[in-house]
């Protein structure tokens, strides 16, 4: 198959060259661009433990000169790439939750006295970016864990897609668009509107990270939606090998 691949670099590239290995190619074309802010060391003080939700925001501790101090601490983090990143960062203590930023919740609220200094109370870091789709303070705040939230990355939008992915598009070239985030698929839609591609957008399969990613594409009333079951890019991948066989 022949994949259009939308999420921001470096994440593009290496799905670009997993879905190789998969026996597929891919173009890349990135509709977002992430911004890394290297977090200040003053913004780790009294802090027992630190939330990292996605890649970018662990790219962006990794840039802080405060990182050889904070490699003690607790980190709890969404997904296994997350996860085994941040080991090879150097961070020993990591609890890796299963999908979302939802899911940690009960994780940190059931580690208890795991992450304290003396007999103080918890108090967590999230390094998040300045999009978030779930606020893991109020959940926290009813347990009795303080967590603070400091923006590490922002977003911002693509204006246009190369001329090379529009050709490809209008010619009905891609079997299958990958979309990781509904800010992406609204760009994408927003971008396809514009060049006077509805109809032939129609054409591709939709692979989307979650149901409200797919609610955003249908806009577009393409023919086949596909909804990973977990939102995580393995699972989008395993996408990929069911829209294979049933192409075969």
């Amino acid at each position: 198959m022949h994949i259009l691949v939308t999420r921001p670099e470096p994440d593009a590239s290496e799905m670009r060259d997993r879905l190789a290995g998969m026996g597929h190619t891919a173009d890349v074309a990135p509709l977002l661009q992430i911004s890394l802010t290297p977090p200040p060391a003053a913004a780790f003080e009294g802090v027992t433990g630190l939330v990292v939700t996605s890649r970018n925001g662990l790219r962006a501790l990794a840039t802080s000169q405060a990182l050889p101090g904070l490699l003690a601490l607790p980190l709890y983090v969404v997904g296994r790439a997350t996860g085994a990143a941040a080991r090879e960062l150097g961070f020993a203590d990591v609890t890796v939750g299963p999908a979302t930023a939802k899911d940690l919740v009960s994780i940190i609220v059931g580690a208890k006295g795991t992450v304290t200094v003396g007999d103080g109370p918890r108090r967590l870091l999230h390094l998040s970016g300045d999009k978030i789709s779930f606020d893991l303070v109020p959940p926290l705040a009813e347990e009795g864990v303080q967590l603070d939230r400091i923006t590490v990355y922002r977003s911002q939008t693509a204006d246009a897609m190369a001329d090379a992915v529009i050709a490809a598009l209008r010619e009905g070239r891609y079997d299958a668009v990958v979309l990781m985030s509904p800010l992406t698929a609204e760009t994408f839609v927003h971008l396809v509107l514009r060049e006077g591609l509805a109809e032939a957008a129609a054409v591709p399969a939709y692979l989307c990270l979650s149901r409200g990613i797919a609610d955003v594409i249908r806009r577009l009333s393409p023919a086949k939606v596909m909804v990973a079951a977990r939102p995580v890019a393995e699972d989008v991948l395993a996408l990929v090998h069911d829209l294979a066989s049933q192409l075969e």
